[in-house]
């Protein structure tokens, strides 16, 4: 860990009058002593941090001039940092240094929970044999991460967000009593807080501010209910009928909100859900107006993608901006746009389609795309 007890001394010091002989005398210690510490040669005895603390009347951490936090934007460099070096370097390396951080930052709850994150987006790139060893070894890993921000983290939203992902590592390690035990069993009652806040903006006349509060709740509240229609559907394939007419919902949602646009990678996830079912329900007709929907989306999209608005939402980039990594998605570019494909081209439950005349049409479309920009 990097500190800077030599500038602060020397500061401290001369904004006081005082000789490092005098600052020597009072601490037991050689003026020489005094002057490596200063000049960062060496550094006092752990011993004396108190001692010199208390002589310039000053905390620890602030002799030491180490801050425990981070800032948002230094949350979205270091994330995005190793997103980037996850497909450049070693796993093993970028591993250790994502360790070394957390451990250097082990109170700052929002990058813990952001680490815990990254470990759940790009496990698979990590150390190990298979993807089953992966999980046991560093999901686990994840969710201590979010049980620490839980137990002690000061903001009660990030307390509830790490609540959640906690949750959901209990649910890839295939836990679910001790999902319902963290989170019970019915729909928690909801009082939207941004709701509050745009009344509140709106009675001191902060109309525009208002606006972006609402505009955000609902770009929010957009993929959410995606992400619900997505997961919804693969639990209704023992009912066609259901399955149809909650993907006919679903898509007349993502038309009125234009996700196809606004949030491309949500829209994927939702039509390669519908595709899937469709498929195990052997309606291929349907497959393939899925997949063709799909393929356009996938051809539509350029990389890497980002969080925005659109002439809709245009009030919500300052709502971005102050997002613990921003507008970057959670997981590498290169990872993204590789799982798009292999969602579908090597996803076994179409692997019975491929030999239908309309599957290569489905192959040319979704061949990698061609890297105009760079992550």
């Amino acid at each position: 860990m990097r500190v800077n007890i030599g500038p602060v001394l020397v500061q401290e010091r001369k904004k006081r009058g005082i000789t490092q002989q005098q600052l020597a005398d009072f601490i037991g210690v050689s003026k020489a002593a005094v002057s490596k510490w200063e000049t960062g040669q060496t550094y006092p005895d752990i011993t004396l941090l108190p001692a010199l603390a208390a002589y310039f009347d000053l905390r620890i951490d602030d002799l030491l001039d180490y801050e425990p936090q981070l800032a948002a934007k230094e949350i979205h460099s270091i994330y995005a940092s190793l997103k980037q070096s996850v497909t450049t370097e070693p796993g093993e390396k970028v591993l250790a240094r994502l360790r070394s951080l957390v451990r250097r930052y082990y109170a700052c709850y929002p990058f813990l929970e952001q680490m815990g994150m990254w470990l759940l987006n790009h496990f698979d790139q990590l150390p190990g044999k298979d993807t089953p060893s992966k999980l046991q070894a560093y999901i686990p890993e994840a969710q201590q991460l979010f049980v620490r921000v839980r137990k002690n983290a000061p903001d009660s939203q990030l307390k509830m967000r790490a609540r959640n992902m906690e949750a959901y590592t209990m649910v890839i390690l295939n836990k679910p009593a001790a999902v319902l035990d963290l989170l019970g069993t019915f729909t928690p009652e909801y009082l939207p807080s941004e709701s509050l806040i745009a009344s509140a903006q709106q009675m001191l006349g902060e109309t525009d501010q208002a606006q972006a509060t609402y505009q955000s709740a609902l770009y929010q509240a957009t993929s959410v209910v995606a992400s619900y229609f997505t997961n919804y559907l693969q639990m209704l394939l023992a009912d066609p009928q259901r399955f149809a007419e909650t993907y006919r919902r679903a898509r007349a949602f993502a038309a009125v909100f234009d996700l196809a646009r606004l949030n491309p990678l949500v829209y994927c996830n939702l039509l390669g859900s519908a595709a899937a079912g469709f498929a195990q329900q052997k309606q291929p007709d349907q497959v393939f107006a899925v997949l063709t929907d799909y393929a356009a989306a996938y051809q539509a999209t350029t990389f890497p993608v980002t969080l925005h608005g659109d002439a809709y939402f245009d009030k919500i980039g300052p709502w971005l901006d102050q997002l613990d990594i921003g507008t970057q998605t959670p997981r590498n570019t290169a990872l993204v746009e590789q799982s798009l494909r292999d969602v579908i081209l090597n996803n076994p439950v179409f692997t019975a389609y491929h030999d239908d005349p309309r599957w290569a049409d489905i192959a040319a479309a979704m061949r990698p795309k061609e890297k105009n920009n760079h992550e």
